[in-house]
């Protein structure tokens, strides 16, 4: 019986989602190689180490998140419409089997080793950089991503109030609250601004 080939990605998927279910420390390389139909000797030989699946790991939940979220910013949308899709996409991702959000995950957890704070901290940069771009389109540079990461902050501690009581509420109610804000702050600008922005 010929040996069914197994493409990288879903190499990366699937290890993605036992590290995001059971955390990088307890997720074993039995079990990522289980999971990943490869077998201990087959995944090691194209990874080297756990460190180095985790970095891979890392980079395609980036692009994953990059292509399902942070991509809605180029749709052609309104502003609130584009910000709203981003957020509840973002949260569709922490709600997945209540995991809440994988970098922020990952980063509690292996912080502190700092073996992968380099790529985590350029997503949560890459993500402030999209939704202050949306925000650019009314507001100052400057008070876009100022806003935009104090978003980041609430938006984590939401996941994490919703991780801990399992109440989409702590989520729906931020997005609510942050669409609310910036369709607010749209209907306050001049009329010729507001339409440019649209």
């Amino acid at each position: 019986m010929p040996v069914k080939k197994i493409d990288k990605q879903d190499i990366l998927q699937r290890c993605w989602e036992v590290i995001n279910r059971e955390g990088y420390h307890a997720a074993s390389i039995a079990a990522l190689a289980e999971a990943s139909g490869l077998g201990k000797p087959g995944l090691l030989h194209h990874f080297g180490s756990k460190e180095q699946l985790m970095q891979e790991v890392i980079a395609y939940a980036c692009d994953q998140v990059r292509a399902y979220v942070l991509a809605v910013a180029q749709e052609d949308l309104p502003p609130e419409q584009q910000l709203e899709k981003l957020l509840r996409r973002q949260n569709r991702l922490a709600k997945h089997e209540r995991r809440g959000c994988f970098f922020a995950n990952t980063a509690l957890e292996t912080g502190r080793d700092e073996v992968f704070n380099s790529l985590i901290v350029q997503i949560f940069k890459e993500w402030q950089s999209t939704v202050a771009g949306i925000f650019s389109k009314v507001i100052s540079t400057e008070e876009a991503q100022s806003l935009a990461y104090r978003l980041q902050l609430e938006h984590e501690g939401a996941i994490i109030m919703y991780k801990l009581s399992g109440d989409e509420t702590h989520l729906e109610d931020f997005v609510r609250r942050t669409v609310d804000a910036f369709t607010t702050k749209l209907k306050q600008l001049p009329q010729d601004v507001s339409e440019a922005a649209l």
